[in-house]
């Protein structure tokens, strides 16, 4: 009887142990989605910041070859050019690497 609760104790001291250990690893596993999330985020705004400067700088270009006007019209349609080819290559692009970097991260099994 005596085995009997002393197996029933280790087996409760276990299960508590695995819950411990499966709760850790959401935690190092939510907090690198969210680090990643974030420098992802900071990237994306710094990029918005660089694609304007150079949208800008691009129109500076096209106003010495044409009227002002013209040159922010052009400097529009290459930047809407880049997004319709970032629409169509949108799977390659962004979306197999985020499921790579999703799936990486949650089932990476040490």
């Amino acid at each position: 009887m005596e085995e009997i609760r002393s197996v029933l104790q280790q087996s409760k001291d276990w299960i508590k142990m695995e819950v411990e250990y499966t709760k850790l690893t959401v935690a190092e596993k939510l907090t690198l989605l969210m680090g990643t999330l974030i420098l992802g985020f900071v990237c994306l705004l710094l990029g918005f910041v660089v694609l304007i400067l150079l949208a800008f700088s691009l129109a500076e270009v096209f106003k010495m070859m044409m009227c002002p006007s013209l040159a922010y019209l052009s400097t529009a349609g290459a930047i809407c050019v880049l997004l319709v080819l970032l629409y169509l290559f949108r799977k390659p692009v962004l979306l197999n690497p985020i499921a790579r970097m999703l799936t990486r991260i949650f089932f990476d099994n040490k």
